[in-house]
């Protein structure tokens, strides 16, 4: 079949910090691999090249990643460092993206569009262990041309980040919201930084409750002291403290940014002015007018400059939707790994991979890894990633 001379032992979809770890383990372990990017490896990282990570170096980077780059000769930096996310791209993903052993294996402008079997639809063979005697077929896009690819076994890395939850009930989109996208912010904005002008004596709406929006809200009280017209309004989705609070946390940033965020609930502090319920509709005369926003519940409507969405993201399932996939209801993620997730204490810290088994689905050879392994679960952390890694290359390469 006609696919470019693209074909594989191992297809890895994306080239992030799981992907690229992937890749590399595999490589290592003598499988034959190669990554599809739709961009450059750890775009999305770039997003938040300013935020501070709550975790250490010592629980970003795998002990594969780690000792291969040594050897090659990279200086990395202490274990105890926390990194921003600049520096996690450039000190690690980039020369890991570099080293001999995934030379040639990385497709950069080569989106995933869909992934299904060459020889079998989705409602065939149901239960039939010859479903996966033929390869799986890649459709992919770069520069407007598509083309495909085949690979014997699929990891599918591609994060959640590029697929945000909407501003309106439920996580639906709002009215007008899909319209008004460019005008809205769905990451964390470099407030201190090259964005400092958009928010700067401007009126600005936080959207969320998780530790993204908090650390927005935390960037714009900090503008708010040098630029004191700066006006913030946080609109959470009920009228009580969100975060939890660990006095033996392990993790000093994310103590200090629940405790902030709590007291910011409870002391009704007059610099940041407290919405609860959710939006309905988002409208706008021109680009450079007002955002009026409306509230599902009739409440008081507002005008503001700006929109930051942190209200989380959800999966790209559309993408293997022609595959067998068993998926949990309520997260989407891996129905078996969601299950051992219920009842768990919910810190990343407290949680490992619990093999193989949890990531297999009906579809043989197929694995859904890293924070999309997790779904609308947010408390996925890497160093889960990597041992969901070492236990899939292993298992394939038995």
């Amino acid at each position: 079949m006609p696919t470019n001379g693209l074909s594989s032992e191992l297809a890895v979809l994306g080239a992030g910090p799981i992907g690229l770890e992937a890749a590399l383990y595999a490589a290592q372990s003598g499988l034959g691999v190669r990554v599809f990017e739709a961009d450059e490896p750890g775009a999305h990282v770039a997003r938040w090249d300013h935020v501070e990570l709550f975790s250490s170096w010592a629980l970003n980077r795998s002990d594969w990643g780690k000792q291969t780059l040594q050897r090659e000769g990279h200086a990395l930096p202490d274990d105890d460092v926390y990194p921003t996310g600049r520096a996690f791209r450039e000190q690690y993903l980039q020369p890991l993206a570099s080293l001999p052993e995934l030379e040639g294996r990385i497709e950069t402008r080569a989106e995933v569009l869909e992934v299904s079997r060459r020889d079998a639809r989705k409602a065939q063979y149901i239960g039939d262990e010859t479903r996966g005697d033929g390869p799986f077929v890649i459709a992919l896009e770069r520069d407007g041309s598509r083309f495909f690819a085949t690979a014997d076994a699929v990891i599918d890395a591609t994060g959640s980040y590029r697929t945000p939850n909407g501003l309106g009930p439920g996580g639906l989109e709002a009215i007008g919201e899909p319209e008004l996208s460019d005008r809205i912010e769905y990451y964390v904005p470099d407030v201190a930084g090259e964005e400092r002008e958009t928010y700067a004596g401007r009126t600005t709406l936080v959207a969320g409750t998780g530790y993204s929006a908090i650390t927005t809200l935390h960037q714009l009280l900090d503008l708010r002291d040098e630029v004191p017209e700066t006006e913030i309004h946080w609109l959470l989705s009920r009228d009580e403290p969100p975060y939890v609070e660990r006095d033996d946390d392990p993790l000093p940033q994310r103590k200090r940014l629940a405790e902030m965020g709590n007291a910011l609930v409870s002391d009704r502090r007059d610099d940041v002015e407290i919405h609860t319920g959710a939006i309905e509709r988002l409208r706008c005369e021109s680009d450079d007018a007002p955002i009026a926003i409306e509230f599902l519940d009739g409440g008081e409507p507002l005008e503001v400059d700006n929109v930051v969405a942190n209200v989380g993201y959800r999966p790209d399932v559309d993408l293997f939707r022609d595959l067998q996939a068993h998926l949990c209801y309520a997260t989407e993620g891996p129905m078996d790994l969601a299950a051992t997730l219920i009842g768990g204490s919910g810190d990343c810290l407290d949680q490992s991979s619990d093999g193989v088994e949890t990531l297999t689905h009906p579809e043989p050879d197929f694995f859904v890894l890293g924070s999309k392994s997790y779904g609308r679960n947010s408390s996925f952390l890497l160093k889960v990633g990597f041992e969901q890694v070492e236990q899939v290359v292993d298992h394939l390469t038995v």
